[in-house]
């Protein structure tokens, strides 16, 4: 978990997993968003279902900062619980279904928090079909923490101009809707998939 650790009672930051995550930042910005996390390589699958497309609107990419702030820090501070975890679709899928699948005295203890969880799960799942990448673009506050160091990252991709006829096909190809000639990856969404480098 990213939040804040309760540990025999009292809080502590982990400053081991602060320093991979700034440092992976500082290396190569959102990369691990776009070569090695299993819910966004689930969303891309999904987005190939045969299905009317809509744009995710631009202010909604802020709501991730929201819940690294405010639930994954804030309300984890003060309330004791991870509240972000308990809800999150990503730990749903890859940790909650399959440990209840695996062990029949937890599927005993089943409430009306997991079948929210599973509901929320379905949600998503939908957008994931109509829209590129919605979790990574408005949820996930582990994207968030990454972004922060898409300007500073030592991997930066650069446009060549002269060529550059700004036919949109790397716009067509990204996960997250940028245009790479007027965002730059400096972006805080760009996930460094390097899929515009084909174009």
């Amino acid at each position: 978990s990213i939040q804040l650790f309760l540990a025999y009672g009292t809080y502590h930051v982990s400053f081991y997993l602060i320093g991979v995550l700034s440092t992976i930042g500082a290396i190569a910005g959102r990369i691990v968003c776009g070569w090695a996390c299993p819910f966004g390589f689930l969303q891309d699958m999904l987005y190939k279902i045969p299905s009317p497309k809509y744009a995710i609107l631009r202010p909604l990419r802020f709501v991730r900062y929201f819940c690294l702030f405010a639930v994954v820090l804030l309300v984890a501070y003060l309330t004791e619980e991870a509240w972000f975890c308990k809800f999150c679709p990503a730990g749903t899928l890859e940790a909650g279904i399959p440990l209840l699948s695996l062990n029949s005295e937890l599927r005993e203890q089943i409430g009306m928090l997991f079948y929210i969880k599973v509901v929320l799960l379905a949600g998503f799942f939908v957008w994931m079909i109509i829209s590129k990448r919605p979790f990574c673009r408005t949820i996930c506050p582990l994207g968030a923490i990454y972004s922060f160091f898409n300007r500073i990252s030592m991997l930066q991709l650069t446009v060549d101009a002269a060529k550059c006829v700004h036919c949109n096909k790397c716009l067509e190809d990204c996960p997250v809707d940028i245009k790479i000639y007027e965002d730059g990856t400096e972006s805080a969404q760009c996930l460094r998939c390097l899929r515009c480098m084909k174009c």
